[in-house]
């Protein structure tokens, strides 16, 4: 992992334990991305760590999250490997149905297909909501909608399913 990826990583992990996130999750995740011009489809999914910043009381909620992905394009095209910092803002609540919208920056490895060396820079937007089916329960239905681009690369709208589960907090 590059060493400014591993510098934010312990930066939000050390943030999140002398600042008390409110509420921490792990998130698994399925993902289909679609280029807009050449309309090539690529198929992956990934694993996040999410931190919600207030009380669920507040009016707005931060939430950040780490995250490590891989997709594979159709027909042997090239895959790559990222590592992702993603901010949102969603209101405070806790209800049912929590919408949520964003940035993201990312770090990407391409491989295959005469694909650039190093890590390319990646910026998203995101918009997303999240679904609980029990307002108490650890578990949440995540979906996402991410347009975006690699460096180097075609701009792509990246489309993501999850599941999230709880690890405590209030």
């Amino acid at each position: 992992m590059h060493h400014r990826t591993l510098t934010v990583c312990v930066a939000v992990a050390v943030a999140a334990g002398t600042l008390g996130a409110q509420q921490k999750a792990i998130e698994g995740h399925a993902n289909w991305a679609r280029t807009t011009e050449t309309h090539q489809n690529s198929w992956g999914g990934g694993a996040q760590f999410q931190l919600t910043w207030g009380q669920k009381t507040d009016p707005v909620q931060l939430g950040t999250s780490l995250a490590a992905d891989y997709q594979k394009q159709e027909n042997g095209g090239p895959s790559q490997t990222s590592g992702s910092l993603d901010v949102t803002l969603q209101p405070g609540g806790g209800g049912a149905v929590t919408p949520y919208a964003g940035g993201s920056v990312s770090e990407n490895w391409l491989s295959g297909g005469g694909a650039p060396s190093g890590a390319k820079l990646g910026l998203q937007y995101v918009v997303g909501a999240q679904i609980k089916p029990e307002s108490k329960g650890p578990l949440a239905l995540r979906l996402e909608v991410r347009p975006g681009y690699v460096r180097t690369q075609e701009h792509s709208i990246t489309y993501s399913l999850g599941l999230s589960a709880s690890l405590g907090g209030s």
